[in-house]
């Protein structure tokens, strides 16, 4: 079950947080997009990979699913909390939508009504799950 949704780039900067389940605790979306941020350039650098799965305990797991900018340097993240078993199939195909409906956004975070647009559009997609 995804318990957490954070859309981070790959220079650290959160796009979007969202926390799904109300028993998890707070992240601040700055530092958790900046700790992804750092494992994903620490994986490419070592292992010449993406990020795709990091493990707490049994139960917990972040998944990553990655989708590249086409005429910029970064990446964007799609990075999911989830409890139990993983729907990778659901999270890719979130991933992917969220990506269509706010690519705009994803390459200009800076632009009027930027954050609210993309929060409006992955609210959506989310709400319909």
């Amino acid at each position: 079950m995804i318990k957490s949704v954070l859309i981070c780039d790959s220079v650290g900067y959160p796009f979007y947080s969202r926390k799904i389940d109300p028993n998890i605790g707070e992240i601040d979306p700055t530092i958790f997009s900046g700790l992804i941020s750092a494992i994903g350039a620490i994986g490419k650098e070592l292992f010449k990979e993406e990020i795709a799965t990091i493990t707490y305990g049994e139960n917990y797991e972040i998944t990553i699913i990655t989708k590249e900018l086409f005429g910029t340097e970064k990446s964007i993240y799609f990075v999911f909390l989830i409890e139990g078993e993983a729907d990778l199939k659901l999270m890719k195909r979130l991933s992917t939508n969220i990506f269509i409906e706010a690519k705009h956004v994803l390459k200009e975070p800076n632009g009027n009504g930027a954050k609210l647009d993309i929060k409006q559009k992955v609210d959506r997609i989310l709400d319909n799950l």
